[in-house]
């Protein structure tokens, strides 16, 4: 997990004025604070390991609540992204939100214009927004 979550935020420090040991235990600290934060707001939540040829990729973190999919977190390789890989997750996903008759509902961080691109690329709509976040929603198709 710390592998990946290194591979795709290591990027993001690549021109702080820090040295190289710091930007390490920065990005170590952030990991921790990421897994611990997600653990406390869905404790019924599980993340799954994306193996691509036996090899891991990605990760995909659901909780499957009361009324509601909460997507928490999709993160694939960098090397990986634009492949498919996350719209097949999320295709996943919707079919047993589609099945279980409810919304998927994520959060899109506002700086992050490749995952809000994403998100609506796979049929989410913003249903609000804040000063950091938009707050994403997918809903399944009505019962014909």
């Amino acid at each position: 997990m710390y592998d990946l979550y290194h591979a795709v935020r290591a990027p993001e420090f690549a021109y702080t004025a820090i040295s190289e040991a710091q930007k390490q235990q920065l990005i170590r600290m952030q990991f921790r604070a990421q897994m611990g934060s997600y653990a406390a707001q869905f404790p019924n939540s599980c993340y799954h390991i994306v193996l691509l040829d036996g090899n891991p990729v990605g990760r995909l973190w659901v909780a499957q609540q009361d009324e509601e999919f909460h997507l928490v977190d999709i993160a694939i390789l960098p090397d990986l992204c634009s492949k498919g890989i996350g719209s097949a997750l999320i295709q996943r996903l919707q079919g047993d939100a589609q099945q279980a008759r409810m919304p998927i509902r994520s959060m899109v961080f506002r700086f992050n214009p490749g995952s809000l691109r994403f998100h609506q690329r796979n049929g989410f709509k913003i249903v609000r927004e804040d000063l950091m976040y938009y707050y994403m929603e997918w809903r399944p198709a009505p019962l014909v």
